[in-house]
């Protein structure tokens, strides 16, 4: 599967970029629990947190592939990073891109393409979040615990769950009623700025609503299928990134008076994370391309973020094995890999749902 140029070129950019200012602070941020924003701020200035924005509203109007080859290679040194990125694009402008009204898209696109604000994304559960109809208001109370790109104190995509339906709407930064609070209790994505929402009494207008009341359900699907894609390329990343960390540790490391990449048990560990890798990345780059080309690419999304996050999971802790008791230490980034590849393997769906969504899909 040949990339084009202009993919080429961009994957080149982003790779260099990202070894060479990433990869830095990766683990700083990441043992500190804070946003990157020295990195976001750059990738804005690169065009990245508009990816998918259209160009009149000053984005960089990538297909989906292009924006996959650089959560790629984002993902490969910084998950985090990466997944601060696609949760802005895939699950803030995507929906108001697809969804919303003129008057929402003028309102968040272009501050969003060229990062003044930074979108994030809240899913509650039916009986997280008590939705009230006032007339041509919604008044929300509750708690939504996991909260994406909640530190970067921008508007939110949020979807709530009742009993009927599910209600899509853009809950803007200043509306009273809001109160974030920071989530301590994550093992993975710890600079991804995942916090916790309080709705207390807020009050936003029917104007805010993405498509049509009755339409949440198909734009949650969609959303979520778009974003799976992104996912994808980031466990993606996250694997290249664990197999290349594990491969240079047992090149370096001597045991027997030779290095342990001669042992059999290990390049056994480095042919299967390889292969696993290559699978993901086929998966992955199809499913892209298959939405680039208008196709229904809804099992190719699911089977692709199946793989590809379940992939990482494995890669991951084979990482580790390869690393030994070194790689359960912090001074290492395989264990960060580990921790981070728990939390996207389950992120947006669980591979359960993945795999209930590739047999509707499948049989019809």
């Amino acid at each position: 599967m040949e990339l084009n140029q202009e993919c080429t070129l961009l994957q080149n950019e982003l790779r260099k970029f990202a070894q060479q200012v990433i990869l830095e602070k990766a683990d700083e941020f990441d043992k500190a629990g804070t946003l990157p924003l020295e990195n976001i701020k750059q990738l804005a200035d690169m065009g990245i947190l508009g990816a998918i924005i259209p160009e009149d509203m000053g984005g960089a109007a990538l297909d989906l592939i292009g924006f996959v080859v650089a959560l790629e290679e984002i993902s490969k040194v910084c998950v985090s990073t990466a997944v601060t990125i696609a949760t802005h694009n895939a699950f803030f402008a995507y929906p108001i891109l697809k969804y919303g009204n003129e008057n929402l898209k003028q309102k968040y696109l272009p501050e969003s393409a060229t990062g003044k604000i930074i979108g994030g994304f809240a899913h509650a559960g039916s009986n997280e979040v008590h939705i009230e109809k006032q007339g041509e208001q919604y008044s929300l109370n509750g708690t939504v615990p996991f909260v994406l790109n909640c530190e970067a104190n921008g508007p939110l995509a949020t979807f709530i769950r009742s009993q009927e339906n599910i209600l899509t709407l853009v809950v803007d930064k200043d509306v009273p009623g809001i109160k974030r609070l920071k989530n301590n209790n994550i093992i993975g994505l710890k600079a991804a700025g995942i916090g916790e929402i309080v709705f207390e009494n807020c009050v936003v207008q029917s104007e805010t609503i993405l498509g049509k009341e009755n339409e949440g359900v198909s734009i949650m699907q969609a959303t979520n299928d778009f974003a799976c894609v992104c996912l994808s390329a980031i466990a993606l990343g996250l694997s290249q990134g664990a197999t290349d960390e594990a491969i240079k540790y047992a090149k370096e490391r001597i045991q027997f008076n030779q290095s342990i990449i001669d042992f059999s048990m290990v390049r056994e560990k480095i042919a299967d994370m390889t292969t696993k890798i290559e699978a993901a990345r086929l998966l992955t780059y199809n499913a892209a391309m298959e939405y680039d080309a208008g196709k229904n690419y809804a099992k190719a999304a699911a089977t692709a973020k199946y793989f590809a996050g379940k992939a990482a999971v494995e890669i991951a802790t084979e990482a580790i094995q390869i690393f030994g008791g070194y790689g359960y230490m912090k001074d290492y980034p395989v264990e960060r890999y580990f921790r981070d590849a728990q939390v996207i393997n389950v992120l947006c769906r669980t591979p359960a749902e993945e795999k209930e969504n590739i047999v509707k899909e499948t049989i019809g």
